[in-house]
């Protein structure tokens, strides 16, 4: 049986204390729990003494005694007489299976769990005074509508809490951007590459995707306009603030140049802000919804639907997004949405109401967890794989690598999914032929996972060339 030793103790544990949530004995127990789930820790390994953990740790001894009680009820571990505490594969008596999550997916790039959702209360009365008596509220209800729209104003695009729909996430937003302002056939505009389930979105609704290339990361607003022109196409898909997959970010002056670029088209856009609050620098730009009503193109014909949701800032779970558009705008998608749905989760609401009561210390925590898993796995990937290319992320949850002619990404991809690691095909995040020999990788794991995610894909790459060597000897 292996020992585990001070070093390995804190790699496997990662920086579990700033995690937000619960007391520090819970966020020890889900820590190491995690850490078994993905084999970080494997099973029969003999953890340190409590008294020798509490003090490695700076904890208390009674804070790791109360963690491991929680692991050994739950089967995660065993005390054995003369050996200590053991991981162990087993489980307690009556218990539940707990899922396999022996393979780490970096592949769907958002958060691995709710852990970054801050402690929220929610009582029967809450519920009650949260709307109307019926559960039922197509446009969301008024509490969640106005802190979105406070949300909206806080970054310089005043905003009523009447131009606010909530959704079921931020696809179901788009779902109702596309159902309204589109037909079967139709052209639509997007930044190259993109956001994959937009992707999925445009083919099941029959509409025909033209890409639009970014430039050193920014979206070219002459290209844009040129091929709107060209193509006759009257709905664009544009990432503004932090862009998925790349995680590079816009700045003043290329907003700035993108609304009077397309300003005086007969354009609607729809601006996806979802990763704005992503941002490693903690900088806020306004979106570009802002700029088109400040700027020369004020009073012109385009216009501007932004849509975001808290599912990246805090969990996909709670299934919560929303749009923002002109009143008239509104009321056209409720008419829509009514034939399809009555309205999203009002428990999910009252919590997302929480949790942007919260947005300050949440933003600040999510962004400085993202910055420092992004460095990790940068790093990772430089020593690791010197001919893979990648712009830094200043944002996001993701990574967008380019593979050398050598390494073939299905090739990849496959792999490291036999080595027990998912990531994704740029293929899927591209409308062309451009993300063929790209990845992307998610680091929004916790850093042990994310470590150990990272060596799988490192030892499957390199048993794949290793094979690929023997086949085709220089």
């Amino acid at each position: 049986m292996e020992r585990l030793g001070v070093r390995s103790l804190y790699l496997a544990l990662g920086d579990w204390q700033s995690a937000p949530g619960g007391s520090l004995a819970t966020r020890m127990a889900s820590a190491l729990r995690e850490a078994i789930e993905t084999s970080v820790l494997s099973s029969g390994t003999v953890l340190p003494a409590e008294r020798s953990m509490a003090r490695d740790l700076g904890v208390s001894r009674s804070t790791v005694t109360a963690a491991l009680q929680l692991l050994k009820a739950d089967g995660y571990l065993e005390a054995r007489h003369g050996s200590g505490t053991i991981v162990t594969a087993g489980m307690v008596p009556g218990s539940e299976p707990r899922r396999d999550r022996s393979v780490i997916d970096l592949a769907e790039s958002s958060p691995g769990d709710a852990r970054a959702l801050p402690v929220v209360g929610i009582d029967l009365e809450a519920l009650l005074r949260s709307g109307s008596a019926s559960g039922y509220t197509p446009a969301g209800l008024p509490s969640l509508r106005r802190s979105v729209a406070d949300r909206f104003t806080a970054d310089g695009l005043p905003t009523d809490p009447s131009q606010i729909v909530i959704t079921n996430g931020a696809q179901h937003a788009l779902a109702l951007c596309f159902a309204q302002f589109a037909e079967p056939g139709d052209c639509v505009l997007l930044d190259e590459p993109t956001y994959p389930g937009l992707i999925d979105l445009l083919e099941a609704r029959g509409l025909v995707p033209i890409a639009v290339p970014r430039h050193s990361g920014a979206i070219d607003g002459g290209l844009l306009r040129t091929l709107a022109e060209s193509s006759g196409a009257t709905l664009a898909y544009l990432q503004t603030l932090v862009h998925n997959p790349t995680g590079l970010t816009g700045d003043d002056d290329a907003l700035d140049r993108l609304a009077d670029s397309i300003g005086d088209l007969s354009l609607t856009v729809v601006e996806d802000v979802v990763l704005a609050d992503l941002r490693f620098d903690h900088r806020r730009p306004s979106p570009l919804a802002a700029r088109m009503m400040g700027s020369s193109a004020a009073g012109t014909a385009a216009q501007v639907i932004v849509v975001g949701s808290v599912s990246k800032l805090g969990w996909g779970g709670l299934r919560i997004g929303w749009l923002r558009a002109d009143v008239e705008q509104v009321d056209q998608m409720l008419r829509s949405r009514r034939a399809d749905d009555l309205g999203s989760s009002i428990p999910s609401q009252v919590i997302s109401t929480a949790v942007l009561a919260e947005f300050s210390v949440l933003a600040e925590s999510r962004q400085r967890t993202l910055s420092r898993r992004a460095a990790l796995a940068c790093q990772f990937l430089e020593t690791s794989f010197p001919t893979w290319r990648f712009t830094p992320p200043n944002g996001g949850l993701s990574i967008w690598v380019e593979l050398p002619s050598s390494h073939a990404a299905g090739a990849v991809v496959e792999a490291a999914a036999a080595a027990g690691v998912l990531i994704a095909t740029g293929a899927s995040s591209s409308v062309t032929t451009s993300g063929a020999q790209h990845i992307r990788i998610c680091f929004d794991r916790p850093e042990p996972q994310l470590r150990e995610g990272l060596q799988r894909l490192a030892r499957a790459v390199d048993q794949m060339t290793d094979r690929w060597s023997t086949v085709n000897p220089s």
